[in-house]
């Protein structure tokens, strides 16, 4: 058994963690995440841009919080690098000095903090996974470690806490469509074995792009429920639980 393990790492005793997220505020996880989530018991966290591509109603913001779930923060504009066709001209991370991002950054979290969120237990996602701005591609993780209390990335992977030191602004994912339903189990089996904390990222559930069926997604929350060894927990409870162990290490 692991040093996590004999310590008991996970709260109650779990022997892994398991967070599901999602990007950028999309329809489809209205219609379908949503539903799938309150039948299973399940919480998430919801990574959403206010002005990107998929911007939800505020009844729907409202619906979001109320069962539940976590809010959180992934920009404005959801700015990628320019080297993807799609991104808008003047809208790049090229385009962003500190100035531009500070004050979007700001501005996204004050947004989250209207509609419920703590502002001291604010999260945040990286769009795309890119943590640079400017033309010389400087990292901007110093303006999220400012304002936020965690951050996920986009690297692949799970985090386990018995190997060393967590990087709670850039916590590696598993990202929902690019995986079978067999890499998925192999992934929470993996967890289960070695006390890991694995956090899912989701875009299109059903629908929409990046996406996983509604069927795969149903399927992947009826395994968690059935699991009594997993402790379901949003991005900001999960990495606030590491803090504390690691601040005490």
């Amino acid at each position: 058994m692991s040093a996590v393990a004999q310590d008991g790492y996970w709260t109650h005793g779990k022997s892994y963690c398991v967070t599901l997220t999602y990007d950028d505020g999309i329809q489809s996880q209205i219609d379908h995440a949503l539903p799938q989530l309150k039948k299973s018991g399940l919480k998430g966290t919801f990574f959403f841009a206010d002005k990107a591509q998929g911007v939800w109603s505020q009844d729907e913001v409202d619906r979001v919080r109320d069962e539940g779930h976590e809010l959180a923060a992934h920009t404005i504009n959801h700015p990628c690098s320019r080297s993807f066709d799609w991104v808008k001209s003047g809208n790049a991370l090229e385009d962003y000095d500190d100035a531009r991002m500070s004050k979007e950054l700001d501005e996204n979290l004050s947004n989250l903090v209207r509609n419920g969120s703590r502002k001291d237990d604010t999260t945040f996602a990286y769009p795309c996974g890119s943590t640079f701005i400017d033309e010389d591609k400087h990292s901007y993780i110093p303006l999220v470690k400012e304002r936020f209390s965690a951050a996920r990335g986009t690297d692949g992977g799970i985090e386990f806490p018995g190997t060393g030191p967590i990087d709670l602004f850039n916590v590696k994912t598993i990202a929902g469509h690019q995986s079978d339903t067999q890499f998925r189990l192999n992934q929470l089996d993996t967890a289960r074995q070695k006390n890991g904390w694995l956090v899912f990222m989701f875009h299109g559930v059903g629908g929409d792009y990046l996406t996983i069926s509604a069927e795969d997604h149903k399927e992947l929350l009826r395994t968690i429920t059935q699991d009594d060894s997993v402790w379901v927990a949003t991005f900001q409870e999960a990495a606030a639980w590491i803090r504390s162990k690691q601040e005490n290490q």
